[in-house]
């Protein structure tokens, strides 16, 4: 009985050093994302952002963002904030927010 027990405890050590560690929000969500529509955002370490402007249209934007929980941050753009929810799998980020679900590709 003894070998037994020893050997599911080895087992159940060696299962949980193998499980990949989940990163945050705020890990996750560092880097040059990209829509559909070729607009992009970008978040940069310490709770900043950039959003490129379209030329004669749109000035370039910085905002702040601050992580809420897992799913949601909430961005500071000219002094509005809003809450967005944020679902990351892989190379794809979802902007959810009160006007819909956008998509967003990580850029490499």
């Amino acid at each position: 009985m003894k070998p037994t027990l020893i050997f599911l405890a080895i087992v159940m050590l060696l299962l949980t050093a193998c499980t990949p560690e989940k990163k945050s929000l705020g890990d996750e969500i560092l880097g040059t994302w990209v829509n559909d529509s070729g607009y992009s955002i970008q978040f940069l370490p310490g709770g900043s952002g950039f959003i490129p402007g379209v030329e004669g249209q749109i000035p370039d934007s910085t905002f702040v963002y601050s992580i809420i929980d897992d799913s949601h941050i909430t961005i500071d753009l000219q002094g509005q904030s809003q809450t967005i929810g944020i679902v990351i799998e892989g190379d794809q980020l979802t902007w959810k927010d009160s006007l819909g679900d956008v998509a967003y590709t990580r850029v490499k």
